[in-house]
């Protein structure tokens, strides 16, 4: 229970106890505003893209009640208490408030501009770190923490966001992507919010010494010499430096940038140091940092598919990466992680919306070409329900893709923004 106190317009003041709890209400008692947390139905067998749910509209309501009889909306019960002097001097009066939460195009749009914000920070840390200037972290810090917030209120968008990449921006890209899949991934791994914060510190300065890097090297389109190789590893020594000494910055940031090249087997660099001596959030950067560069476009090669990555981290366990946090974090990312295209058995082809816990394999995904690949009417496909083609077949996955096989590029859907089944996807700044 959380107690708060208030003032009334009378100048009266009340001592305020809030319980959070659930309402149960039959369909027809729904109003606008209203936050659907369960129905009387799985959720998978709903229209309904995630768990929970703003009542928006009438029409929302209209849906609600095909689908349902009865559902549960969160409450906030509030006992009001008239205070005379330090104590309370009459009996309660019970209010009930409707929670209301942000729209799932709240969430997306928020989520876009952490990310924006995020990015142009990084690009003004590697800007100065490049220039030898001395690095101001400060904002860095209310970048991290709305990053935390942006993981633990839509892990979905989230992982949407590190999907659109521009090869040109590759630095500063991979440097948010790291940031946000290390908190994504320490959020499964129970860590507080706090420790996320500093974790996501640790992601988003991991590379800051590569802007010490030459860039005739940094950017080289072919493979490096060995000569090449030994300044590019460098990288880790440069951002020590930096980052060594500074008071406002996590001392953990230093450590993870020093030694996310390192192995579990004493084979990486800089030291080449075993694995008693890589710490939690090393271990947590250097499987998140892997799979960003396995999957991004580089001047010098393709970025391989999500799938190829996660097989290599598997590959690698025990000898590169930590088993434990390894598993985690491919039953994060998942077979069908958000943000990638699904071609289904009959040829259509559609963008992977959601990847839910307890339906992995099942995923919801909005159709965008049909059988002979070309534009159909957009639609949500909730494969958890076993829809059935125009033949009567059940879709079933045949492959993942990324962005920009069969002439789709992902980013040109989220940005244009859709609405689908009475919610809203925008990514839209404005």
């Amino acid at each position: 229970m959380n107690r708060s106190r208030h003032r009334g317009r009378s100048g009266q003041q009340y001592v305020i106890n809030k319980r959070h709890s659930r309402r149960r209400l039959a369909v027809h008692e729904l109003c606008v505003g209203m936050y659907v947390s369960e129905l009387d139905i799985p959720w998978e067998e709903s229209p309904f893209l995630f768990q929970g749910f703003l009542i928006e509209s009438e029409q929302d309501i209209q849906v609600v009640q095909e689908y349902c009889r009865e559902v549960y909306v969160d409450v906030v019960e509030e006992d009001w208490q008239a205070v005379s002097g330090h104590a309370p001097s009459t009996p309660s009066n019970t209010r009930t408030r409707y929670v209301e939460k942000q729209n799932l195009a709240q969430q997306l749009t928020q989520a876009n501009r952490t990310y924006q914000a995020a990015k142009q920070q990084v690009r003004q840390l590697l800007l100065s770190a490049q220039m030898g200037q001395a690095l101001d972290t400060r904002q860095a810090h209310t970048v991290v923490k709305d990053c935390v917030d942006r993981v633990v209120g839509n892990p979905n968008a989230v992982l949407w966001l590190t999907r659109l990449k521009n090869q040109d921006e590759y630095t500063a890209e991979h440097s948010v992507n790291v940031c946000l899949l290390a908190i994504s991934l320490g959020r499964l791994l129970d860590l507080a919010p706090y420790e996320l914060e500093n974790l996501g510190m640790c992601g988003l300065m991991h590379d800051i010494g590569k802007m010490k890097v030459p860039p005739e090297i940094l950017n080289k389109p072919g493979p490096l010499s060995p000569q090449e190789f030994e300044e590019m590893a460098r990288h880790t020594v440069y951002g020590r430096q930096l980052l060594m000494g500074r008071s406002d910055i996590y001392p953990g940031a230093v450590d993870v940038a020093f030694s996310h090249h390192e192995r579990l087997d004493g084979k990486g660099y800089p030291r080449g140091i075993d694995s008693h001596k890589i710490s939690r959030f090393t271990r947590i950067v250097t499987i998140v940092d892997a799979y960003d560069a396995m999957t991004s476009d580089r001047c010098y090669k393709a970025g391989m598919s999500s799938i190829d990555a996660l097989r290599i981290i598997n590959r690698n366990v025990d000898v590169q990466f930590d088993a434990d946090i390894a598993r985690t974090f491919i039953q994060m990312i998942g077979l069908y992680p958000p943000g990638y295209l699904m071609q289904m058995s009959n040829g259509e082809v559609g963008i992977i919306l959601s990847s839910d816990p307890g339906y992995r394999l099942k995923p919801k995904v909005i159709m965008i070409l049909d059988a002979q690949q070309q534009p159909q009417p957009e639609r949500i496909l909730n494969l958890a329900y076993r829809p059935l083609d125009d033949f009567g077949q059940p879709y079933e996955p045949a492959g993942v893709f990324r962005s920009g096989c069969f002439g789709i590029n992902v980013a040109d859907y989220v940005h244009r923004g859709l609405r689908i089944q009475n919610f809203a996807y925008s990514l839209d700044e404005s």
